[in-house]
């Protein structure tokens, strides 16, 4: 009867719903993640953020010195998905596998407690 429970609870595990958070740093790398969730089957919503040394040197310009010294890095995207945990798992293996470190996105995931409005 464990055993059989054991099998029910790895069931449920994989269905369970978690947050996926990718942050993009590089644009040439976006293209490849997109269409990588697009085959992985990852539906999601892509915030743009911008870098703090490019929001430096917009509104403070008294800061605009240490931004010179540091990489230019003009922003990131952020793809947000509430997503099944074998789904996000598929898009772990995907980064760990197809980018090189110098590229890699940045993947997290977080539980997700309660959910209402979650379409699909």
């Amino acid at each position: 009867m464990a055993e059989e429970r054991g099998g029910a609870d790895a069931v449920e595990r994989a269905q369970e719903r978690v947050l996926l958070v990718l942050i993009v740093g590089s644009a040439a790398a976006f293209d490849d993640v997109l269409t990588g969730l697009l085959d992985i089957g990852v539906a999601g919503t892509v915030i743009e953020s911008k870098g703090l040394m490019a929001l430096l040197r917009e509104e403070m310009p008294v800061f605009g010195g240490l931004a010179s010294m540091l990489p230019d890095n003009t922003g990131t995207k952020i793809v947000l998905s509430a997503t099944q945990r074998f789904l996000a798992d598929r898009v772990f293996d995907m980064v760990e596998s197809e980018f090189k470190a110098d590229t890699r996105p940045l993947a997290l995931t977080l539980p997700i407690e309660r959910v209402a409005g979650l379409r699909g």
